[in-house]
């Protein structure tokens, strides 16, 4: 009987610490699902559950990128679409919500965004991370082809 009371004083925490960090992961998921999201003339903004915000101007994005994923708080949406402004600004668009939020036309007024690369990036089995548009990218490859 000695010997059952040792197993389970020894597997207890293993089972705490399994409890607690799925609890982390739900937690976390609600925490990151869009309460709002809107696409405007001046840029993206997004509102989460527990009310943190996130935006970009469109004169400040650098970068769009497309995360596709199976896990994390974004699997169900089959990941994000990254449009970066600098370390300190930038939005994270779930998949799921690019054309019910204007995201996927208002990118096509960034200067050179090709749409067949965002629309390879969307279809890119998982994991993956694809980038769609970089600032003067576009000025870049002309460069390249003189």
């Amino acid at each position: 009987m000695n010997a059952w009371v040792a197993v389970l004083i020894m597997l207890g925490p293993i089972f705490v610490i399994m409890a607690v960090l799925r609890n982390q992961k739900r937690i976390s998921k609600l925490r990151s699902a869009t309460v709002e999201l809107r696409v405007d003339d001046f840029g993206v903004r997004r509102v989460l559950a527990d009310g943190r915000e996130e935006g970009v101007d469109w004169t400040d994005v650098s970068e769009v990128e497309v995360l596709t994923t199976k896990s994390g708080p974004y699997a169900d949406a089959g990941g994000v679409v990254i449009v970066a402004g600098n370390a300190d600004h930038g939005c994270l668009v779930p998949i799921n919500e690019l054309q019910t939020s204007g995201l996927a036309e208002a990118l096509t007024h960034l200067p050179g965004f090709d749409s067949s690369r965002l629309l390879q990036a969307l279809t890119a089995a998982p994991p993956s991370r694809i980038t769609c548009w970089a600032r003067g990218q576009d000025r870049q490859e002309e460069r390249h082809r003189e």
